[in-house]
């Protein structure tokens, strides 16, 4: 990052900025704010002008709920394409799923979606209908790979023929939009601490669980666990898992228009994997 931006941001926030690297690809720059020594904000540089907003409008929701999440203390822009937020500082140590953990981590996420029911903002993407959502997904598939298209095509077919899928109800809260272990961490107290809410909207609470079933929740008993915790918490939302194949290929069918152009052949293999195991699923 150009010193101009970086001493821009130190001047707003009044701190060192401490550049931070990481064992995993971040497609965000961060950064440690320091005060007299002391860590005092957590700062992220994005180049993502919607990332942005939505992390921002995301917030302007949570601040309102009892929800473990650092506070955003102060945002801005840097150029027309790149911005800034900064974080209260947290000595977080990352997750590791135990069947306890796991059940709070499900807990926290029912909690987000109860406390956030029926709200909305402007700031954040409203999904549409699951139905209409993989429809948009088979429309981007079909101008660069028709037969691709067709087999997503023939799952949505399947699925919808259960009345699970068609007739999900109108819940709507607040969805992270990418839940999952790596943006869990535990605070020194033991707490578990959920962020990064860059791919946040509003949409039905059952699309949070599309990433996750497929992944951190692959196995029957995580999966149980995650479920048990979640119920706990969800009081008047409710989610149908005998939906979540036609979640699962929403969330299969939309990797293939990003990582197909980008040339990401280990993302796109994941998606092809998900794709087999929902034709093994119904028996195509």
């Amino acid at each position: 990052m150009p010193p101009d931006l970086h001493a821009q941001i130190a001047d707003a926030i009044g701190c060192d900025l401490v550049p931070l690297t990481h064992d995993q690809k971040h497609n965000n720059i961060h950064f440690r704010g320091d005060r007299d020594g002391v860590p005092t904000l957590f700062i992220k540089v994005t180049d993502s002008p919607r990332s942005y907003t939505t992390e921002v409008g995301a917030h302007l929701l949570l601040h309102t709920q009892d929800l473990p999440t650092p506070a955003l203390h102060a945002h801005g822009e840097l150029d027309q394409n790149q911005h800034w937020l900064a974080y209260a500082w947290h000595n977080f140590t990352p997750f590791a799923p135990t069947p306890e953990s796991v059940e709070e981590a499900g807990r926290l996420l029912g909690r987000l979606h109860a406390t956030t029911c029926g709200k909305g903002s402007p700031h954040l993407r409203a999904y549409d209908t699951i139905p209409n959502l993989i429809d948009a997904k088979i429309a981007l598939v079909t101008a660069f790979d028709a037969p691709l298209a067709q087999r997503i095509s023939a799952l949505r077919d399947a699925f919808l023929a259960t009345s699970a899928a068609r007739h999900l109800g109108d819940e709507r809260c607040l969805l992270h939009g990418d839940m999952g272990w790596r943006n869990l961490h535990l605070e020194t107290d033991g707490s578990l601490w959920v962020f990064d809410f860059e791919h946040a909207a509003i949409g039905h609470p059952l699309l949070d669980f599309a990433k996750l079933w497929d992944r951190e929740l692959n196995s029957p008993q995580t999966r149980s666990q995650f479920l048990d915790g979640y119920r706990k918490e969800q009081r008047a939302v409710t989610i149908d898992t005998a939906a979540i194949g036609a979640v699962r290929l929403w969330a299969a069918a939309g990797i293939f228009p990003y990582a197909r152009p980008r040339g990401d052949h280990e993302f796109e293999q994941h998606a092809y994997a998900i794709l087999e195991r929902l034709e093994q699923e119904v028996g195509l």
